[in-house]
């Protein structure tokens, strides 16, 4: 598939006509909205990236004040750093303050996946979902990274990036996926495997770098927090869709959601309450 084309997401795929039935393609009605919060988010990243890319003072004074890091956010209570930290990456400037271009990369990278993702499942999920799941997904990824390098000892470990909220995202479209395989049949299945291909290669490149093998670090643990948290949360909050016949038009089905957010905010409270614990372990482990 060409760079300048879009895979179209399975949910907004026709059927194909049975070939023993004489009907015209059946469509599937389902409710979306436009991926606003998709746009929101790429544009506050891209934004600070072009802020920091000003001055290699700005560069580093908004990496130090932002970054995600278990000394801040255990020790120093700096708790604002698991939520800032989603937002930023790696700058253009190195330690010397020159041009680096190949370090705009990392945010790249991550855009794309964000728009990627987003463009197809914010429609299906909505706004808030869809919100709720890149922020607490983010959350979790950065809360796992401080708590698995606080056991590990290594205190001033600093990390940056919105991969862990991507990695939401991925398992939340895993989630959805699962939830209608039986609609989407072949569709689903081919999707499923290529995100799980993305998945392992991003965590075996981040294995790679943790033995020294590239300049760059990637932080497996909020990657795997992330996608966790991603897992959890759709699982419950993910629309189902349940198919019925389209009032006015015969050949045509309706997708209703019948399992709309407002009956599952014990799921969000019951996640908050899991974070907040994990935040408190944390604290304590790092004494």
């Amino acid at each position: 598939m060409s760079e300048g084309q879009k895979r179209p997401h399975p949910l907004e795929v026709k059927p194909e006509k049975q070939p023993q039935s004489p009907r015209q393609r059946t469509t599937l009605h389902i409710p979306s909205v436009r991926p606003r919060v998709t746009y929101v988010i790429l544009a506050v990243n891209i934004g600070l990236f072009l802020v920091r890319a000003v001055s290699p003072v700005v560069d580093l004074d908004l990496l130090v004040w932002g970054a995600n890091s278990p000394h801040e956010v255990f020790q120093l209570r700096e708790y604002y750093r698991l939520f800032t930290s989603m937002f930023l990456h790696s700058g253009i400037y190195d330690a010397f303050g020159n041009y680096v271009f190949a370090n705009s990369l990392h945010l790249v990278f991550n855009a794309y996946f964000i728009y990627r993702i987003g463009y197809y499942i914010e429609p299906l999920f909505g706004h808030v979902r869809f919100a709720l799941i890149y922020v607490l997904g983010g959350l979790a990824g950065g809360v796992a990274s401080n708590l698995v390098n606080s056991l590990l000892g290594s205190m001033n470990v600093y990390s940056v990036g919105a991969s862990g909220a991507a990695f939401a995202l991925i398992g939340a479209e895993l989630v959805f996926l699962f939830h209608h395989r039986r609609l989407l049949r072949h569709q689903a299945r081919a999707q499923i495997q290529s995100l799980i291909t993305i998945i392992v290669i991003n965590l075996l490149f981040g294995f790679a770098t943790s033995l020294g093998l590239s300049e760059t670090r990637v932080d497996n643990w909020a990657h795997l927090g992330g996608l966790a948290g991603g897992l959890i949360l759709a699982w419950f909050i993910s629309p189902i869709f349940l198919l019925s016949r389209h009032p006015e038009i015969p050949d045509d089905f309706v997708g209703e959601d019948v399992n709309p957010l407002r009956r599952k905010y014990w799921v969000l409270s019951a996640y908050i309450t899991a974070l907040l614990a994990l935040l408190i372990a944390g604290i304590v482990i790092a004494g």
